[in-house]
């Protein structure tokens, strides 16, 4: 049986990466209900945010990764790719990274 999908496009696609052919993704499952619904009910994990291993939303020493792009878990639980290792431009998340964080991410370096 298939799955369908219905994707919605926000806007334009930012792009995180400083160097966009040297980086590692793998996917991670966003748990939708560590999500907070904004004002219109949707359910939206920016692009750029900072992710533990089970795929919350973080930004402390148990951070993971960094979202590649941005998901709606509003329908439930989504998969979506966390940058592992690589060079990540700071001015494009969301959140600036704590000391923590930025410690945690080891294989990751933010300018």
């Amino acid at each position: 049986m298939s799955k369908q999908v219905t994707r919605t496009i926000f806007g334009e696609k930012k792009n995180i990466l400083k160097v966009g052919d040297h980086f590692v993704a793998i996917p991670i499952k966003i748990d939708a209900t560590a999500i907070t619904a904004d004002a219109i009910g949707k359910k939206v994990v920016p692009l750029g945010s900072i992710v533990d291993k089970t795929g919350k939303v973080v930004n402390d020493g148990t951070a993971f990764g960094i979202t590649y792009n941005e998901i709606d878990v509003t329908n439930g639980t989504e998969a979506v790719s966390v940058v592992i290792h690589g060079f990540i431009d700071g001015s494009q998340l969301p959140v600036a990274p704590s000391a923590t964080a930025i410690t945690a991410l080891k294989q990751i370096t933010i300018f």
